[in-house]
């Protein structure tokens, strides 16, 4: 029996991806139970206007009765923030019913081509990039996926657009079969999640593998060439290739040369943009824009248009974005390096002496990995439940400093930094221990800096 043969679906976990691929399958027609760990959120779904809309097609239920209703189900559709090792998905496996997740639900319905990207970092600013540069060429795009807007409600609208551009999660990838893109774009692999994926880097490179999973004859898959494990991945992979990178030249793909972007393709080689006029700063971000150029490349963006999206580009919020100058200290908010690798990389992002702020909470990250990268750190100041692991790990290599919370962590950095000094919130953690997400841990970091 195909995926979508079943008559009714059990949605797990309530957040922004549940309640939307709860939305679509019942505005096809499909019996729905719900149901998420926390009972408050199941309440809240009960008296939402966006459900209760669609009558009786929905039924929330909280998950001492969830068992019984799982089991006259034929399918259940995991939210990415679930662990596959739930309960309900242990026994959905063992008593034979289907388990997927919202992003192969909505693929099926979905009838424009796709470009998914996924990687360790970088991936919002790549779609948000790509969704500028395809507005530029004047194509119908849609930016979705893990960025904020689920791709079932994009598909539950109906219509069609030229380029739906998505921002695809390893958990997401998890629970796909048929799911493929037009554009497969790999960034980065670099450790992170080992908390979800019991502690093997390998199987969470393996996850984001999964883009190519379905990759047919007509699948391009764009790849980060300074990244030893895309690099082994594309080795594998037989069918058309971008590659970008940073350091070298190359001869098919995207790379720097005198100061440029350039990309060759298909005999053309052309000049895109002098990176000056990449106003992100970083490396990384240099990547992100070489990505964006490769992927838009198979739609045959030309590249007036993608020059343009690139000049007028601004950086996303809590990535290396700029806040304040006080005293002449710059205080850079980058709440969303999560991981250490992202700090690596904000860190050689900039010139000077640093005042680091680090902590959070852990995702087994390998905090040794920064130690490289200190030496023009001039304090560490630590925040929240990982504190000992990265004093542990950084003891020796730098002076270090604790700090309640963020709040006196930005107070004490401005006592430290002088004139020209760079205070950076890096924190190469999730942010879950004291905050709802990273954007509010930013704000609050924004607000103490504007407080100063």
């Amino acid at each position: 029996m195909g995926l979508l043969d079943t008559k009714s679906f059990f949605v797990l976990g309530l957040g922004k991806s549940g309640m939307a691929v709860a939305r679509l399958l019942a505005g096809k027609g499909y019996e729905i139970v719900a149901s998420d760990d926390d009972a408050d959120v199941v309440r809240s779904a009960r008296d939402a206007r966006d459900l209760t809309e669609l009558g009786d097609r929905i039924e929330p239920v909280t998950m001492d009765l969830a068992p019984a209703a799982l089991d006259k189900c034929g399918c259940l559709v995991v939210s990415p923030g679930v662990p596959l090792e739930h309960p309900l998905v242990r026994r959905a496996r063992q008593t034979g019913i289907t388990v997927t997740g919202e992003l192969e639900i909505a693929f099926r319905f979905c009838s424009s081509p796709i470009i998914g990207v996924t990687g360790t970092n970088g991936k919002s600013t790549v779609v948000s990039l790509l969704g500028e540069v395809f507005t530029a060429a004047g194509r119908r795009v849609v930016v979705a996926g893990n960025i904020g807007t689920p791709l079932s409600a994009v598909v539950e609208t109906g219509g069609s657009c030229d380029v739906v551009v998505l921002e695809v999660s390893s958990f997401q990838l998890d629970t796909i079969s048929k799911f493929k893109a037009r554009v497969a774009v790999l960034l980065n692999v670099t450790v992170d999640h080992l908390d979800r994926y019991e502690e093997s880097f390998e199987k969470y490179a393996s996850s984001k593998a999964r883009i190519l999973d379905n990759a047919d004859d007509e699948t391009v898959f764009v790849f980060n060439d300074e990244d030893a494990v895309c690099r082994r991945i594309a080795k594998g992979y037989q069918g058309a290739k971008i590659p970008f990178s940073s350091s070298r030249e190359l001869d098919v793909g995207v790379y720097a040369r005198e100061g440029t972007i350039v990309r060759s393709w298909k005999g053309t080689t052309e000049p895109v943009l002098a990176i000056e006029d990449f106003s992100p700063i970083g490396i990384h971000n240099l990547e992100n824009a070489m990505a964006s150029v490769a992927a838009a490349t198979p739609f045959e963006v030309d590249v007036a248009s993608i020059k343009l999206a690139l000049e007028n580009y601004r950086p996303l919020s809590h990535r290396m974005e700029p806040v304040k100058i006080v005293d002449g200290v710059t205080y850079i908010n980058d709440s969303k390096a999560t991981n250490v690798d992202a700090t690596v990389k904000s860190l050689r992002s900039i010139d000077g002496v640093v005042v680091l702020i680090l902590g959070g909470l852990d995702k087994s990250g390998d905090f040794g990995l920064l130690r490289e990268h200190l030496d023009h750190v001039k304090r560490v100041i630590l925040i929240g439940d990982a504190k000992e692991k990265i004093r542990k790990a950084l003891t020796g290599s730098c002076r270090i400093l604790d700090a309640g919370d963020l709040e006196e962590a930005v107070r004490e950095a401005a006592r430290i930094a002088k004139a020209g000094d760079t205070v950076l919130l890096a924190p190469a953690c999730a942010s879950f221990d004291m905050f709802e997400n990273y954007a509010q841990r930013g704000e609050v970091f924004r607000a103490a800096v504007n407080a100063l």
